[in-house]
C-alpha cells in the first residue's frame, strides 16, 4: 500500500473523521470510550498510567473523566500531541531503565487507580514475530501494574488475537478478580486486535501468599 492509499483509507475511515470533529489527537479515543461505558473503569479523581500514549486518544479521554482533581501519566516514545493541566507526559520507551523513577516522579505518593496500555509493536509482514512482541510489551505492561497498581484496581492491555496469547490471560487471572476479553467495534475490520481487562487488581500470586501465611524460616520472606 502507497502512502497515498493509507492517506485515502484513513480519511475514509469514519472515527477517523469524527475524531477530528471531536478535538481527539487519534481514533484510538472510541475504544477506551466503549470500554469506559460497559465497565466504568475510570472514575472522575483517579489516577491513570497510560502506556503507548502517543499521540493521545486515550489520554484524552482519560483526562476528561479524571477531571481537574486526577492525573493521567502519559508514557510513549513519541511525543504527545496533547498538553492539559492533568496529563504528565513521559516520552522514553517502556524498556528504558529510567521509565520507573520518572512515573514515580510524575505520580508522588500513593498508586495508579487504573492501567491502560496501546502499546503495540511496528508491523513488519511477520505475524509470528508481531505476537511476540506484543507479547513481552503485555508482560512489560503487566510488571509495571505490580508495581503501581493499587489493589481493587483496573486494568487494560491492547493484545493480538494468538493462541499463545491464551497464556498471558492465564497470568492476567491470578493478578485480577475477573478478566475480560473485548473487541471494540471501533477496532478496525480484519485486524486481530482485542483488548484484555482486568478488573479488581489483587497482586502478584507470590506476594498474596507470602502476604496470607508466616514464613518458615527468617529468609523466606524475604526470597519471595
Amino acid at each position: 500500500m502507497t502512502k497515498e492509499q493509507w492517506l485515502q483509507r484513513r480519511r475514509e475511515d469514519p472515527y477517523w473523521r469524527r475524531a477530528k470533529e471531536l478535538g481527539y489527537p487519534s481514533r484510538a479515543a472510541f475504544k477506551l470510550l466503549e470500554i469506559q461505558r460497559r465497565w466504568k473503569i475510570i472514575r472522575e479523581g483517579y489516577r491513570v498510567l497510560d502506556l503507548g500514549a502517543a499521540p493521545g486518544g486515550m489520554a484524552a479521554v482519560a483526562s476528561d473523566i479524571v477531571g481537574e482533581k486526577g492525573l493521567v501519566v502519559a508514557v510513549d516514545r513519541e511525543p504527545l500531541q496533547l498538553i492539559r493541566p492533568n496529563i504528565v507526559p513521559i516520552q522514553t520507551d517502556i524498556y528504558e531503565a529510567r521509565l520507573t523513577k520518572d512515573v514515580q516522579t510524575a505520580l508522588g505518593q500513593g498508586f495508579f487507580d487504573v492501567v491502560v496500555s496501546d502499546l503495540s509493536p511496528h508491523h513488519s509482514g511477520d505475524y509470528d514475530l508481531l505476537v511476540e512482541q506484543q507479547l513481552d510489551l503485555l508482560e512489560a505492561s503487566l510488571s509495571l501494574c505490580h508495581r503501581f497498581l493499587r489493589r481493587g484496581g483496573n486494568a487494560v492491555f491492547k493484545a493480538f488475537e494468538h493462541p499463545r496469547l491464551r497464556v498471558f490471560e492465564r497470568k492476567m487471572m491470578t493478578c485480577f478478580w475477573r478478566v475480560e476479553r473485548y473487541v471494540p467495534r471501533s477496532t478496525k475490520k480484519g485486524s486481530s486486535e482485542i483488548f484484555l481487562l482486568g478488573l479488581g487488581y489483587r497482586g502478584p500470586a507470590r506476594r498474596r501468599l507470602s502476604q496470607q501465611r508466616p514464613a518458615a524460616h527468617p529468609q523466606e520472606e524475604h526470597q519471595s
